[in-house]
């Protein structure tokens, strides 16, 4: 408990009440266009992220610094960690041509309290400390998304499949990267006819494609809503505009601060 910078009856009490330290944020699915996305019978879908609070959401972070930010991740891995970004996620790619993106369906609430106990025991903690660190990282038998520790644990859940895909991309000189649960292919040869083998490794390792956001891209390729051309990096038109909307006064708001800097990072 020490590590955790707590004592025993705090985690008690919190395990005891645990639907009193997460709320339920629920936001509309939308298309690439910012279009609401619909299920089969018509029934607006959402996009449902549980934030911890109070006290467990300060043991999760202690969780993240102390103990999962030892472990490391392979360099395929570029969302939710520390000095990497979706820039540097894109600049990997740069120089290709050819680009294969998909997306894992429901990946956090697909990723079972069950598989965040087997990384914990994987890297070699004891059991019962498993165990605990699965009850204060998990909610509802799934790993919330929306607290500070499920991006890395996603990463350590994925690394499997991941090596895998790795080993294949090395295989056939394919550049492979992930952000989450964005996956990223390409290389400067046509590589399309690879692809029913990459889906495939995908979903035997127990992971769901979503097919509306997979695509083949040769022309102004997207990686993590970045263009990737094959000497630069840059945004599409709308950052231009939203930056050139700007006025005076709204210059010099958090919001305009962080979107002209940005801007500026991926131009840089």
């Amino acid at each position: 408990m020490k590590l955790l910078q707590t004592n025993q009856n705090k985690v008690d009490l919190i395990l005891l009440n645990l639907n009193r330290y997460y709320y339920l944020d629920s936001k509309p699915k939308l298309d690439k266009h910012g279009n609401p996305v619909f299920d089969k019978y018509g029934r607006p879908r959402t996009r449902d992220i549980y934030p911890s609070t109070g006290q467990l959401k300060k043991i999760q972070k202690t969780i993240l610094h102390q103990l999962l930010s030892t472990i490391r991740l392979p360099d395929y891995a570029f969302g939710g960690v520390k000095k990497r970004d979706n820039i540097l996620n894109a600049k990997r790619h740069q120089g290709n041509k050819y680009f294969f993106n998909t997306d894992l369906r429901g990946y956090y609430p697909g990723i079972t309290n069950r598989q965040v106990f087997d990384i914990f025991v994987k890297y070699k903690f004891a059991l019962p400390v498993a165990r605990l660190l699965t009850k204060l990282t998990t909610y509802k038998g799934m790993l919330p998304q929306g607290t500070h520790t499920s991006p890395y644990i996603a990463n350590l859940v994925f690394t499997e499949a991941g090596t895998k895909l790795q080993n294949f991309s090395k295989n056939h000189e394919l550049t492979f990267t992930t952000f989450v649960d964005d996956i990223t292919f390409s290389s400067k040869r046509d590589f399309k006819h690879l692809i029913p083998e990459i889906i495939g490794i995908i979903t035997s390792s127990g992971f769901r494609i979503s097919h509306n956001k997979t695509f083949y891209q040769t022309k102004d390729p997207k990686v993590t809503q970045i263009i990737v051309k094959n000497n630069c990096l840059c945004l599409d038109t709308y950052y231009h505009k939203k930056i050139e909307g700007f006025d005076e006064t709204e210059r010099s708001t958090p919001k305009a601060i962080g979107t002209i800097n940005y801007f500026e990072r991926v131009k840089k």
